[in-house]
């Protein structure tokens, strides 16, 4: 990201500004601890000749003291050169006072010209002090300075380590940026670049160990659920627009007829009230089972006692429409005595998108449906339908002719359900589905247990 307001771009910024300031900082610090140290270690060096002289001259009052070369030691503020005293406040220093001139050079960041270091010394049995001075001036004078200057003087050691300082300071800020702030501008991308439609896609930001390959998974993890969540309103929508067709044919159908007999003068329409009650019974029905059916978690449909018999008579009755202008006989071998305790809503569902592909995809011939308790065999002499019953779950190959739709509907349940499920076709037999409402997972359809 080049976006000035990125946070790669204001930690580069702050880190220069944080980093220039500490190098100033730290090389004046340098510099003057330079000074300082000069000065602390000519304080004890001084102290200890100081210490001996004054030892020297309490012993010899004539002791022959330095003078003229680097040190140079005096009696008594009268003895103390002019020049000296133009230097240095005698009349203020006490016993052991140190004092320090150069001129002020030392802020100028180069080697002083003068520098002068004064010591004040007590001498036993008198009121004079010693005063030891220090002349680098005078040792210069008398050691010729060399024709060649050493290789690094103090600014120049101290700019070297100072860039030595930055470039170590600038890899640490360059690793903690590639470690840090490239993750969060990929974890930008990837979150630029996630589509609701394409949830299989990684990233690389993802495989990161850090906390924000943590939050870069949570992300994409969170876009699969509301892809799946997405998807399962998708389904909704399709399998309630497929299912609710028959209850909303049978409602119009059934006003169709109140209205011609009324137009008649026949107001017997008490069965045709029936109906439309039925239907929009069942409508609430399938809506309630389809609501379950696109939740994630397994359906818990209400349970209660059913008669598989007269729910097939109900249902065939109820898709009969289909069967108009074919030549299509139906055989329908039923228990109706039989009660059983089955979600009641999603049986519905079940069986009538098996009896309704029966009745669409017969086109002549016939149309068996058989059941024995809980068991249920529907055979039609049609032929052709082995690859739609293998491709049930291809959604986007029926979805023209309405007929996958159903027949993922039925698998769908049967599987949350525990259901027994066979599909089975040849063109010589035709096509034949079995189901079982059996939840025993190890049970098996035999054609023996089904019989007239």
């Amino acid at each position: 990201m080049s976006n000035k307001n990125s946070l790669k771009h204001q930690f580069k910024k702050q880190l220069a500004l944080s980093i220039g300031l500490l190098v100033i900082i730290f090389s004046f610090l340098l510099y003057k601890l330079f000074f300082i140290g000069i000065g602390t270690t000519m304080h004890r060096t001084m102290v200890a000749m100081a210490s001996h002289y004054a030892k020297q001259v309490e012993l010899n009052p004539g002791y022959q003291l330095p003078n003229g070369g680097d040190y140079s030691a005096y009696i008594g503020k009268a003895n103390v050169p002019d020049e000296v005293r133009k230097l240095f406040d005698l009349d203020e220093m006490k016993a052991f006072d140190f004092k320090v001139n150069d001129g002020n050079q030392i802020i100028k960041f180069s080697h002083p010209e003068k520098i002068y270091f004064l010591l004040a010394h007590p001498i036993a049995n008198t009121k004079d002090k010693l005063y030891l001075l220090y002349n680098e001036v005078a040792k210069r004078r008398a050691i010729p300075p060399p024709k060649h200057g050493p290789m690094l003087n103090v600014p120049i050691s101290i700019a070297i380590i100072t860039l030595m300082a930055i470039s170590l300071v600038y890899w640490v800020a360059h690793s903690l940026i590639r470690k840090v702030l490239n993750p969060i501008n990929e974890l930008a991308v990837m979150a630029k670049s996630l589509d609701e439609n394409s949830p299989e896609l990684s990233f690389e930001v993802m495989n990161d160990k850090t906390e924000i390959g943590v939050v870069a998974n949570a992300l994409h993890q969170t876009m699969g659920r509301i892809h799946q969540y997405h998807q399962r309103e998708k389904q909704f929508l399709q399998n309630a627009s497929h299912e609710l067709r028959t209850p909303i044919a049978v409602v119009l159908s059934a006003l169709d007829i109140i209205d011609l007999r009324v137009a008649q003068g026949n107001n017997n329409i008490l069965d045709q009230h029936t109906n439309i009650r039925r239907a929009n019974k069942n409508m609430a029905e399938l809506t309630e089972a389809l609501l379950l059916l696109s939740r994630k978690s397994n359906i818990q449909a209400n349970v209660e006692v059913v008669n598989l018999g007269q729910l097939l008579v109900d249902i065939v009755d109820a898709h009969s429409y289909l069967l108009k202008g074919k030549s299509v006989d139906v055989e329908l071998i039923v228990d109706e005595s039989s009660l059983h305790d089955l979600p009641l809503a999603l049986c519905r569902i079940v069986l009538s998108n098996l009896i309704r592909n029966a009745f669409e995809h017969t086109l002549s011939g016939t149309v068996c449906i058989q059941q024995n308790e809980l068991s249920l065999v529907i055979t039609n002499t049609s032929s052709g339908l082995t690859n739609d019953y293998q491709k049930v779950t291809e959604r986007d190959l029926y979805q023209g002719q309405g007929f996958g739709i159903g027949l993922d509907i039925v698998k769908k349940i049967a599987d949350q359900q525990k259901w027994q499920l066979q599909f089975s076709s040849s063109h010589s037999n035709g096509s034949q589905v079995k189901i079982s409402f059996e939840q025993e997972t190890k049970a098996d359809l035999h054609p023996n247990e089904f019989s007239n």
